[in-house]
């Protein structure tokens, strides 16, 4: 019989074969758009629609998400849902994933008629450093994102209530206060209604943020075992990681858009097309992908050391590293990650270390003394 081990690497091979293959049919369908005059003649729909250029963006932008949407949704529907369901890792129904789909759908074609209206103010307005506008403008809507996140965005998707274990909150409190993070409540994310996968994280900045636990998680791990995590998603606001983070993706950000101009400026002079033409968009989009495809392992290096840091820093504060190895390994058979990944596969795909060297790392700092217990 196959083992969890086995199977984790299974699935993972799977998950990533799913991505490079988004990958590619994404790359495919832009080149398609552009190439085939489909992108032209969805300007023209738009442009027939309105007389005004950012109403023309704005009915564009609505048929690219849209058309993209339907295109995928199979492919969407497959890793989603049935990949989860044959790996056991699912508890959704078609109907509720169908919803939280549309739902996606409705968020993302908002979120990009509000992209694509500055974009384009952007290019048209100022042609020669719509880059250091957009990437400006990108910094701004990360930030409102994050301010939203927790509060709007997530109860759109899972009911988040306070957690009404009051022991295990006042001890997870008890370990805010002690690592000197301001916590005021600690909230439970309700995933199992679609996953039978566990996870934690810190969403949100300022008084909005808030600390989320999955009620897998809570259902499945003991008091120590959470504590241990919670002591990894203290160490986040402690250690300023969001904001760190931040500020190296509007680096990253600031670069990929400067030299997307710089290409998307000569590429579209050889189509034919100016920079803020609506018709350009697919190939704009395509530059973006791939640039951002560039720089995205820089991106995951910088996720991973900072992932190390929390770890490292939860083992000074929990009593028995050995709770927070338990903790890391129970994860991981619960979530089928693959344990010890290739190099490559980490390198272009983890935000996280791999489960092995997590275990190896926090085992030789409890051997060296870096626990209080």
């Amino acid at each position: 019989m196959e083992d969890t081990q086995q199977k984790a690497k299974r699935y993972s091979r799977t998950k990533t074969r799913l991505t490079v293959s988004r990958l590619l049919l994404t790359a495919l369908f832009l080149l398609f758009l552009l190439l085939s005059g489909l992108s032209a003649q969805l300007a023209e729909m738009a442009a027939g629609l309105s007389g005004s250029f950012y109403i023309q963006v704005g009915f564009y932008m609505l048929m690219f998400g849209c058309l993209h949407y339907v295109l995928f949704l199979a492919l969407d529907f497959y890793g989603g849902f049935v990949l989860e369901h044959k790996f056991q890792l699912s508890n959704e129904t078609v109907p509720r994933w169908l919803k939280r789909s549309l739902k996606k759908l409705a968020l993302s074609l908002l979120m990009l008629l509000v992209a694509g209206q500055a974009l384009y103010f952007f290019l048209k307005t100022f042609p020669d450093n719509w880059w250091l506008f957009t990437a400006s403008a990108w910094l701004i809507f990360t930030l409102v994102l994050g301010k939203i996140l927790p509060v709007i965005i997530i109860p759109l998707f899972y009911k988040c209530t306070p957690l009404a274990d009051e022991q295990l909150e006042d001890r997870l409190l008890w370990l805010a206060q002690t690592c000197r993070v301001d916590v005021a409540k600690v909230f439970e994310i309700r995933l199992s209604k679609e996953t039978k996968k566990a996870n934690a994280g810190v969403a949100g900045w300022g008084k909005g943020r808030r600390i989320l636990l999955g009620d897998t998680l809570l259902q499945n791990y003991t008091h120590d075992e959470i504590e241990a995590v919670f002591a990894h998603e203290l160490a986040h606001i402690r250690l300023l990681h969001i904001w760190k983070l931040l500020a190296f993706e509007a680096v990253v950000s600031l670069a990929s858009f400067y030299v997307t101009s710089l290409l998307f400026r000569i590429a579209a002079a050889s189509l034919g097309y100016a920079i803020h033409d609506v018709a350009a968009f697919a190939l704009l989009a395509l530059f973006l992908m791939g640039v951002g495809l560039v720089l995205m392992p820089l991106q995951l290096a910088f996720s991973r050391r900072l992932e190390k840091q929390a770890d490292l820093f939860a083992l000074e504060y929990i009593e028995d590293a050995q709770c927070f190895a338990s903790a890391i390994t129970k994860l991981a058979g619960q979530n089928l990650a693959d344990p010890s990944p290739g190099r490559l596969q980490e390198l272009l795909l983890y935000d996280h270390p791999p489960i092995s060297k997590r275990l190896a790392y926090i085992r030789s700092a409890a051997n060296a003394g870096c626990t209080k217990g």
